[in-house]
């Protein structure tokens, strides 16, 4: 008896050369460390992984993970630095079939290839003007803007809107969104959307630490970018803060990032002893606090998606959230909702999370919510990853 074995015979597609934009993962406005950057690092490190094509882009004067610069020579990928080779040269030069940018800019009327990118979210429309605001150190552009889009709409918001509709003008443009909220936040605001396919990619888990020990031994509650007053952590240290002086919360303090000082700020303590004021930390020491936090409080405006309620339920550590934006849709059900204007409300949560029955509880939800969107995020990267490159 003779077999014969047949050969499957696979048409073979040329992959994409994909250009990643880099600079996006370096410091901007937000911070030596942002989440649209930690966001790109994790998307590169993966199509690395993979073994796709890739060359990409930086400024050399900027700082740059060094994680990322070992790994660009590790592979021995391609880098190319913008101060020396415009990106319309590297693209000419490099054949370079698409850009991918976690933070596209201005690469959105880019048209000397396709420009694939992020865009995180519609904070610049829907954002709630909120008059405390004028309680952070802002520029008096930044003033001068909130009063335009708060007394006159139509100009205010006008070049918001308009950034947005141009997304439509330029076919070479694809771009992504990283919430589902998100993306009806677009129709909502921009209704030239309405019948367009936008495809929304969970943001990819940033919860790559894992801390296995304590380092801080006291209760504390945790607040994170307080420098930010669209994050409004003010009226969290606030509702603390009167809580301390109320007598209540005796064992617990609070531990601050994003400020070493209430200089940028309207707000005096009036118990500032049990306020620890961090300033920028590392990713190491922002997990090891996710880690050993009693809760974290997180009564944001506005999120695309919103990471650190996510990375703390990494480790089943409680979440006070607010209901806005996309953080429902991230959190479901295993946080505890507050107001986010309302002090009192989160004074309310904050003494209701006191309980160790109610932290017990929380805590088993967020860990259990937390394998959910992990499995998601996993899937999602995936994803992306694919749609990027055509397959």
């Amino acid at each position: 008896m003779v077999f014969c074995a047949t050969k499957r015979i696979q048409k073979k597609v040329k992959m994409k050369k994909i250009l990643f934009d880099l600079l996006a993962t370096q410091p901007n406005d937000s911070g030596k460390r942002h989440g649209g950057g930690k966001y790109g690092e994790i998307v590169f490190k993966k199509i690395v992984e993979l073994g796709y094509p890739v060359l990409c882009y930086y400024d050399s004067s900027l700082w740059i993970n060094p994680e990322v610069m070992d790994l660009i020579k590790e592979k021995n990928i391609p880098l190319f630095d913008i101060r020396e080779k415009s990106l319309k040269d590297i693209v000419a030069t490099e054949q370079v079939d698409a850009i991918y940018s976690p933070l596209p800019g201005d690469l959105r009327y880019f048209k000397e290839c396709d420009v694939y990118g992020t865009i995180h979210g519609m904070r610049s429309l829907e954002l709630p003007l909120d008059w405390f605001f004028f309680k952070y150190k802002s520029s008096i552009k930044a003033k001068i803007k909130f009063l335009l889009q708060k007394y006159v709409p139509s100009i205010g918001f006008k070049k918001d809107r308009t950034r947005y509709r141009d997304l439509l003008n330029n076919p070479r443009f694809h771009f992504v969104m990283v919430s589902n909220h998100s993306v009806y936040a677009l129709n909502a605001y921009c209704p030239c959307f309405k019948g367009v396919d936008v495809k929304a990619f969970y943001s990819p888990s940033t919860s790559v630490l894992q801390i296995e020990e304590t380092h801080f031994s006291d209760k504390f509650f945790l607040v994170v970018s307080a420098n930010r007053w669209e994050k409004n952590n003010l009226r969290a240290l606030m509702a603390m803060d009167s809580l301390f002086s109320q007598g209540f919360l005796k064992d617990y303090r609070v531990r601050v990032t994003g400020i070493t000082s209430m200089k940028g700020i309207k707000y005096k303590f009036k118990n500032p002893e049990r306020f620890e004021l961090m300033g920028y930390v590392d990713e190491q020491m922002l997990d090891q606090l996710y880690h050993d936090a009693y809760a974290l409080v997180y009564p944001s405006l506005n999120e695309g998606f919103g990471y650190p309620p996510v990375e703390a339920m990494h480790y089943g550590t409680p979440v006070i959230a607010s209901p806005f934006s996309s953080i429902p849709e991230v959190c479901g059900g295993a946080v505890l909702y507050t107001n986010p204007y309302s002090v009192e409300e989160i004074m309310s949560r904050l003494l209701q999370i006191s309980e160790p029955q109610e932290r017990e509880k929380y805590s088993k939800w967020a860990y259990e919510r937390y394998l959910e969107i992990k499995e998601k995020q996993e899937a999602d990267l995936l994803g992306l990853i694919n749609y990027i490159y055509g397959n």
